[in-house]
Formats: C-alpha cells, sequence, structure tokens
C-alpha cells in the first residue's frame, strides 16, 4: 500500500516533519489476537448496500454512507479466519434504554442524542447480518465512545490472556479512535486493518487513521492482518490465562 488514504489531506511541511519526527513506527503483532468489531450496526450502515448517504440520514442520523458497506467484506474475511483459528471474537452493542437516560450528556451535545434508532432491540441496532455474533462471542455493551469505559472488556481480555487487539468497525474519529487509545494506553498491541475501518467524513476518517498510526496503533492493510491470522496455530478450546 504505497498511497495512504491520509496522504492528500498532508501539507509538505506535515510529510517533512513526519519522517524527521520518527512517527510511525510498526509496532507488530503478539501472539494472542482477538477481533473486535465496533458498531457495525444498521443504524451505521444503513438497511442495505447502495442506499445514498443523504437518503440514509434521514432514517438514521449516523449513517455513514457506501464506507460502512464496503468496510463488510473485509471485515467479514477476517471473521472468518478468526473463527477458523478459535480466536476471541468481540462486538458492541451500542444501543439505549427507551428513556434514552443513559446517553447522558449526549443528548445535549448533539441534535440526534435524544432519536430512538439508537434504542435496545432495535433492527438499527443490531450487528448487520453477514457479520453476525455467535454464541461464543463475547458482546460488550457500551454507552460512552471507548468500549473499555464502563465495561467488563478488560476483564474478558486478561482472562483470555490476549495481547492485540485488531479493531474494526466504526467510526474511525469515535468509537474505534477512543477504543484504539485505551488499548493502546494498557499496552495491548493495537492493529488496524485500514479497509475495514469506517466514518462518515472522509478527512476525519483519514487523519484520524494517520493520527492512530503515527502514535497508538499499526494501521496496515487487510491484506497483511489475514496473512498473520491465516499463519497463527488454532486456539485450544477453552483456553485461557
Amino acid at each position: 500500500m504505497t498511497e495512504r488514504v491520509w496522504d492528500k489531506f498532508l501539507t509538505d511541511k506535515d510529510k517533512r516533519i513526519y519522517q524527521l519526527a520518527g512517527y510511525g513506527k510498526r509496532g507488530g503483532f503478539g501472539t494472542r489476537p482477538a477481533l473486535f468489531i465496533i458498531d457495525v450496526q444498521y443504524n451505521f450502515c444503513g438497511n442495505e448496500p447502495g442506499e445514498a448517504h443523504e437518503e440514509g440520514l434521514k432514517q438514521y442520523r449516523t449513517h455513514c454512507g457506501e464506507a460502512g458497506w464496503k468496510a463488510v467484506p473485509h471485515i467479514e474475511r477476517l471473521l472468518k479466519l478468526a473463527r477458523a483459528k478459535n480466536l476471541p471474537v468481540f462486538y458492541t452493542q451500542s444501543e439505549r434504554r427507551p428513556d434514552m437516560i443513559d446517553s447522558g450528556v449526549q443528548v445535549g451535545k448533539n441534535h440526534r442524542g435524544s432519536e430512538k434508532t439508537s434504542q435496545e432491540g432495535a433492527h438499527a441496532t443490531q450487528t448487520v447480518a453477514s457479520l453476525k455474533p455467535e454464541p461464543q462471542d463475547i458482546l460488550i455493551g457500551k454507552r460512552k465512545p471507548s468500549a473499555f469505559f464502563g465495561t467488563l472488556f478488560m476483564s474478558h481480555l486478561n482472562f483470555l490472556d490476549v495481547d492485540t487487539l485488531i479493531m474494526t468497525g466504526c467510526t474511525t474519529s469515535g468509537c474505534l479512535r477512543a477504543t484504539s487509545v485505551d488499548a493502546y494506553s494498557f499496552n495491548f498491541k493495537v492493529v488496524i486493518p485500514e479497509e475495514t475501518a469506517f466514518d462518515r467524513f472522509e478527512a476525519s476518517h483519514a487523519m484520524n487513521l494517520f493520527d492512530l498510526n503515527c502514535k497508538y496503533a499499526d494501521v496496515i492493510p487487510v491484506d497483511d492482518v489475514a496473512d498473520y491470522l491465516q499463519q497463527l496455530p488454532k486456539r485450544e478450546s477453552g483456553e485461557t490465562a
């Protein structure tokens, strides 16, 4: 991948500083990864591929346009490999109570904060069908951007002796970024397959990937991640720390 998604947004000075400052060193993979699928729900992707972004926003104001459905097959590819290797697979379950009180200050910050498209049990908050969780997978119910905040996520990772988190989903500037930075802070190796991340704003998506790659994660082609997973030994069922 010679040209990166962020290249067209960088000035010549940015590129010089990037080289001189030494950012973007590859952190590498560990030996005990988990796959994490963040918010790849209908209210972020839309009900079906091909829906115009502006039209989709009339139903779901979290809609990310064609970028969401474009990422889905790449995530599906990694999901099949993770299942074949018996690796832990995590999903966020991002939904709200009917009275929306668990949205907290989001209601005041965002025009969509009190809308019902994130209500628990709704079709909107389900993971898209091709990536549907299976009984052995772990669902992390979250109410804030980071999946670590106020959840059992860290406890599960410790129990399963995970050292590498492969982060996929959305939004690049929101929940994926917040969770990746927290994972880095907890000393996990963080890998973001570039084609599996998406956002509603092109510039925000690109520059958040740039910043994450500079400091917190390896943002690399999905082919590289697939090669890594294929080379891993199969994890024994029930294997923990």
